[in-house]
């Protein structure tokens, strides 16, 4: 599998349900609908996102978003 995959797929899976299908909805018919309206669904992951559980998460961010060392 490509890297860059690998990371699409690995943040995909991190997207709870919910939201993905929303994002899904927003995005089936891209040509019709506003895509400023799709990105304002993107923009909203995070904002209620859980406490972390990992001490040195600013340290190491790119190791534990994307798998790189």
């Amino acid at each position: 599998m490509l890297v860059i995959r690998k990371i699409i797929k690995d943040m995909v899976d991190t997207i709870p349900e919910e939201k993905l299908k929303r994002v899904f909805e927003m995005l089936d018919g891209i040509m019709e609908k506003n895509v400023a309206e799709a990105w304002a669904v993107w923009e909203e992951f995070g904002k209620d996102a859980i406490e972390g559980k990992w001490d040195d998460a600013s340290e190491r961010h790119d190791f534990y978003l994307y798998g790189i060392k």
